[in-house]
C-alpha cells in the first residue's frame, strides 16, 4: 500500500468515526482507565527497561522497513536458515531464523539467571510465584525452556505433549499471554482482540480460565458463576465413570467461544469480542461465528489484530474437523471491513501494510507431530522473529508387542498423495478383501477399523451395493444403535463390523 493510498484509507476511516456515535460509554471509559493505567506500569524504570524488552524488540515503531522486507522476502521464498540440534529439556530442536544461527546455544538451564531478562510484569510475577510455589524454582525446566524462546516472540511447534506435562505448558504459556495483553497499548491494531487460545473442549477453557484468574490477581470476576456453570459439570457428573482418560474428564461440549476482558482490577468474563482482550474458543465455535462467504452475518474483523495465536491439543483436533484450523487461519490478520471506532493515525505501519502475519506469533501445542500440523508449521507460521520445531524421537513398541494372532502390514503404492484414497481404497477391495475370504467367506467376527470417515463412508456403501452381512458405529451413531450394533456383532447375527476411530477416541 503506497504513503498516498495509506493516508487517503485513513482519512476516509477516520469521517466515518465521526459520523458514527459512541456506544458503550462505560467500557470504553473503563478502557481508557485501563490503559492508562498499563502506560503507567510501562514507564515504571523497575519493571521495564523498553530497550531489553523483547515485546519492543518485536512490535515497536524502532523497526526498519528495509529489513521487514528482506525477512519476508526470505519467508515468502521459504529461504530459511535452518539449524538442528538437540536439547538435555526439550529434546530435537529445528530452528528457523531469517538470520544467521550461531551454533553455540543459550544456557538456559537455571530460570533465576534470566528471570531479570524476561520482563514479566511485576504483578503478574508475584501471582507467579504463588501459582508455582510448589517447584523449589521459579520455572521448571520445561517452563524455563519454552518460555526462553516464547518470549521472544518466536513461532514455537512444541510435540511433547503429555498428561503429566500439560499442566506446566499450559501455565507458562498463559503467563505469557497475559504478559503481552499488560504491555500492549490498546489503540496500535484495528481491533482490541490481542490473543486467541484454540481449545478442543470446556473442559480445557475453563482449567485455562482457572489458571489466568490466579494469574491476573484481580479482585473481581464479573460473570464468573455463569462461566463455571456453563463450563463445568455438576459433583454427580464428575462421579460418573472416574476411570475416564484425563481429556475427557467435564464438560467435552466442542462448541464455545468466550471473550475475556481484562481490566486493573478485574476480569469480565463474555466480554463482546470487540471488547475483549483474550479470546478462548473451540475451531466450531469460532467457525460458526465467522460464517461463510455470502451469509449476512460474515465477521471476522475481531480476528484483524491478533498478535498471539496458541492452539492447545491440536491432535484432538484431528479428531474433530480439521478444516476449522485452516479455515480461521485464512481470516486471520486481515484487513478488516468496518472501521470499528478505529483510530488510524495510531495504528501500527505493519497493520496498514497488511503484514501482520508475519509479526504474528503462532505457538502449538501437540502429543505428537502429524503431517496435517506439519503443513501448518510449513505454510502459516512465517513469524519474522524465526520459529521452532520441537518433538522427540520415539524407537517404537511393535517389537514389545506378543501377539496371539498374525500381524500383517502391507504398503499399498501410490503415484501422489491424491491418489492415495483411491488406491488405498482398490487395495482393500480388490486384494485384501478377497485374501480374508479365502480363510473364510463369511467373515465371522471381523472387525474393520477405519481412520477416516470419509473411508468409512466409501466401505460402508461398497458392502451394501455388494449385500456383505455387517453392521456399522461410527462418531454419529446413536446410544440405541450403538448397543444394538455390539449385541448383533457379539452374537454373530452380523459377521462384519465396520468401526471408525473417532468412535474409538471419544467413547473410551
Amino acid at each position: 500500500m503506497s504513503k498516498r493510498t495509506k493516508n487517503h484509507v485513513k482519512n476516509k476511516l477516520n469521517d466515518e468515526n465521526k459520523v458514527k456515535e459512541l456506544e458503550n460509554n462505560n467500557d470504553q471509559m473503563q478502557d481508557i482507565i485501563y490503559a492508562n493505567d498499563s502506560n503507567e506500569v510501562l514507564s515504571n524504570p523497575d519493571i521495564d527497561d523498553e530497550e531489553d524488552d523483547e515485546f519492543d524488540r518485536h512490535f515497536g515503531d524502532n523497526l526498519f522497513s528495509n529489513d521487514i522486507s528482506s525477512k519476508i522476502g526470505k519467508i515468502n521464498n521459504k529461504q530459511w536458515n535452518i539449524s538442528n540440534y538437540k536439547d538435555p529439556i526439550l529434546k530435537s530442536v529445528s530452528e528457523y531464523s531469517t538470520e544467521q544461527i550461531s551454533e553455540v546455544k543459550e544456557n538456559v538451564g537455571n530460570s533465576e539467571l534470566n528471570l531479570s531478562s524476561l520482563k514479566i510484569k511485576e504483578k503478574l510475577l508475584c501471582s507467579w510465584k504463588k501459582l508455582n510455589e510448589s517447584n523449589d524454582s521459579v520455572f521448571t525446566e520445561l517452563q524455563t525452556g519454552l518460555f526462553h524462546h516464547i518470549n521472544k516472540y518466536r513461532d514455537v511447534l512444541f510435540t511433547n505433549r503429555s498428561v503429566e506435562n500439560s499442566k506446566e505448558i499450559r501455565q507458562i504459556y498463559a503467563l505469557h499471554a497475559l504478559n503481552h495483553v499488560f504491555k500492549e497499548f490498546r489503540d496500535q491494531g484495528f481491533t482490541r482482540p490481542k490473543v486467541l487460545i484454540l481449545l478442543p473442549f470446556r473442559n480445557s477453557a475453563l482449567n485455562l480460565a482457572e489458571i489466568i484468574i490466579k494469574l491476573s490477581g484481580t479482585e473481581q470476576q464479573e460473570n464468573r458463576k455463569r462461566f463455571f456453570d456453563s463450563y463445568g459439570i455438576s459433583p454427580d457428573e464428575e462421579k460418573i465413570d472416574i476411570n475416564k482418560p484425563e481429556t475427557f474428564k467435564g464438560n467435552i461440549d466442542d462448541m464455545f467461544r468466550i471473550g475475556i476482558k481484562l481490566t486493573r482490577k478485574s476480569i469480565k468474563f463474555y466480554a463482546e469480542f470487540y471488547n475483549a482482550d483474550i479470546i478462548l474458543a473451540s475451531p466450531l465455535g469460532l467457525r460458526m461465528i465467522i460464517g461463510n462467504e455470502g451469509d449476512r452475518k460474515h465477521d471476522f474483523d475481531f480476528l484483524s489484530s491478533i498478535e498471539i495465536l496458541i492452539i492447545d491439543q491440536c491432535e484432538i483436533f484431528l479428531m474433530q474437523n480439521w478444516d476449522h484450523i485452516g479455515y480461521i487461519f485464512n481470516h486471520l490478520n486481515l484487513i478488516p471491513k468496518k472501521s470499528h471506532n478505529c483510530d488510524f493515525s495510531r495504528v501500527k505501519n505493519w497493520y496498514l501494510d497488511g503484514k501482520a502475519k508475519y509479526f504474528r506469533q503462532t505457538i502449538m501445542i501437540s502429543s505428537y507431530l502429524t503431517p496435517e500440523i506439519n503443513s501448518l508449521f510449513n505454510k502459516q507460521m512465517l513469524n519474522i522473529a524465526g520459529k521452532l520445531k520441537i518433538k522427540d524421537q520415539y524407537e517404537g513398541t511393535i517389537v514389545d508387542v506378543i501377539p496371539q494372532i498374525k500381524q500383517i502390514f502391507t504398503r499399498v503404492e501410490c503415484q501422489s498423495l491424491i491418489e492415495a484414497d483411491d488406491a488405498r481404497f482398490k487395495h482393500f477391495i480388490e486384494k485384501s478383501l478377497p485374501a480374508l475370504q479365502k480363510l473364510n467367506p463369511k467373515l465371522p467376527h471381523t472387525l474393520i477399523f477405519i481412520p477416516s470417515y470419509f473411508d468409512f463412508i466409501r466401505i460402508r456403501n461398497y458392502f451394501e451395493d455388494y449385500d456383505y452381512n455387517f453392521t456399522s458405529i461410527c462418531e454419529y451413531t446413536s446410544a440405541p444403535d450403538v448397543t444394538r450394533a455390539r449385541s448383533n456383532f457379539l452374537n454373530g447375527k452380523r459377521n462384519i463390523m465396520l468401526y471408525t476411530e473417532r468412535f474409538y477416541f471419544f467413547r473410551r
